[in-house]
């Protein structure tokens, strides 16, 4: 059940260096999701290539979503995480909702994010894979990347038809 907060949430765009910072925040209170090292080190890195958006509440930042733009007509997740005592408030959808904006104001007309498979059989990857479908994401296929242990699912959603 999503309780309300009492102060507003704002969104906003920022630097690559509270990015980074807050990836990292993020990430060491939420291993269940981050467990890999490595993995998390590129998140850290590839973060300074990327525009990014933190949700700010009662002046701390509590959520980010990091967006590429891989093709002219669409724009990606990155990364994407939230401090867990502000899970299930809203800042999610917040995020992602700044996120379809902006990226609309950018020309693109679809938005894709990859997240572990519903397959895998993750309790946390699950509600994270229901999230996006909440949001309007639906699944467009899986894949197995080479050296990887897991099954990731690739997700789209339509922002507007070209």
């Amino acid at each position: 059940m999503t309780s309300k907060l009492k102060h507003v949430i704002n969104v906003k765009l920022i630097s690559s260096d509270v990015a980074s910072d807050l990836c990292k925040r993020i990430t060491i209170q939420l291993p269940e999701y981050f467990g890999i090292m490595e993995a998390n080190e590129n998140y850290f890195n590839g973060i300074f290539q990327k525009t990014n958006f933190a949700a700010k509440y009662n002046n701390e930042y509590v959520g980010l979503l990091s967006l590429e733009f891989p093709y002219s007509n669409n724009s990606n997740v990155y990364w994407m995480g939230i401090l867990p005592n502000y899970h299930n408030k809203g800042i999610g959808k917040k995020l992602l909702q700044y996120a379809s904006k902006y990226s609309l104001e950018k020309g693109t007309a679809s938005i894709t994010v990859e997240t572990l498979s519903p397959n895998q059989n993750d309790h946390n990857y699950y509600k994270t894979y229901q999230f996006y479908r909440s949001f309007g994401f639906h699944p467009l296929f899986n894949i197995k990347p080479l050296n990887y242990e897991w099954e990731m699912v690739y997700m789209i959603k339509i922002l507007k038809i070209q």
